[in-house]
């Protein structure tokens, strides 16, 4: 039987805390239109099944979304953000949000690559109807 994670906001876990903030900055406009800024969060084997219903790899990935986000359009609204330490260095992070009129689930998989510094090399989104 496996134990149950707990979920927080972070709280005295740095490792949560911190995955949580590289979660919260790709989700800024500002990163998301920023193709070079965005990759430095994404891992060489990232992955990711969207909300869509499209899977993509890291190839391509930053510069797609780049071309889509407006830096001074609406941000990302993300709700009851979450995250659990599974493993040193590997943090799962959790929340609903509203992207353009739309609310999907999201589950993202953020590994430390060296202090401070963390990549996401798988996220996942399932489309719902709210929080």
């Amino acid at each position: 039987m496996t134990a149950m994670r707990e979920f927080g906001s972070g709280g005295d876990d740095s490792q949560v805390t911190e995955a949580l903030a590289a979660e919260r900055e790709t989700l800024s406009p500002a990163c998301r239109a920023d193709a070079n800024r965005l990759r430095r969060f994404l891992a060489p084997d990232f992955h990711e099944f969207g909300a869509s219903g499209a899977e993509v790899w890291f190839e391509g990935t930053a510069e797609r979304v780049a071309a889509y986000t407006d830096p001074d359009g609406e941000p990302i609204r993300a709700e009851g953000m979450r995250g659990a330490r599974l493993a040193d260095g590997l943090v799962m992070v959790k929340y609903t949000a509203r992207i353009n009129g739309r609310w999907s689930h999201h589950t993202s998989l953020w590994q430390r690559t060296k202090p401070g510094c963390w990549q996401m090399f798988h996220h996942q989104g399932t489309p719902t109807k709210g929080p």
